[in-house]
């Protein structure tokens, strides 16, 4: 994959956009779900770390970072879909994540390109449990189709009276779509 990325970057020119952008205390929030339990939440993030972005004459870009976050997560009530306002869990993690290709802003191809990322994070719950969750994804696409990707979930959760260790879940995801 290395050599790919490197005839890549070699046949779209030298850069003509190369930037670092450091990141500190950048808040975002996103409705996603409780990395263990699979429980709709939303989360609030604190974000610090660093991103950099290259774009060629080619319209091709690459880009890479590294984000510490600080995590707030806060379970959406079943009946009206809102957060109460009080945290279900708290933590941090690491998300690296980078992209090559003929990739436009908001995420889409106009050729090809692909994407990746790890979120490793651990925190506790309000019942004390300690979770450690490891989440990633590849995806390869082409002229705004998805050719494939593929994602994987683990979690660990450690009750807290008893240092007991569960796999609360271990799945993986492959969706392969030719090319």
């Amino acid at each position: 994959m290395q050599l790919a990325v490197a005839t890549g970057a070699c046949a779209g020119g030298p850069p003509v956009v190369k930037e670092t952008n450091a990141v500190v205390n950048e808040l975002e929030t996103a409705t996603d779900v409780h990395p263990c339990t699979g429980q709709p939440a939303q989360w609030t993030i604190f974000n610090n770390g660093t991103i950099r972005f290259t774009a060629f004459a080619d319209g091709t870009i690459h880009f890479t970072g590294l984000l510490h976050l600080t995590l707030v997560i806060d379970l959406l009530d079943p009946v009206t879909g809102l957060p109460d306002g009080t945290p279900d869990a708290t933590g941090t993690a690491t998300d690296a994540f980078e992209g090559n290709g003929a990739l436009n802003e908001d995420g889409t191809a106009f050729g090809k390109g692909e994407q990746s990322f790890a979120l490793n994070g651990r925190g506790t719950n309000t019942d004390g449990a300690r979770v450690n969750f490891h989440l990633s994804g590849h995806h390869l696409c082409h002229s705004g189709e998805a050719a494939g990707a593929t994602h994987k979930h683990r979690c660990l959760v450690t009750s807290s009276s008893n240092d007991t260790a569960t796999l609360v879940r271990l799945a993986s995801r492959h969706d392969e779509v030719a090319v």
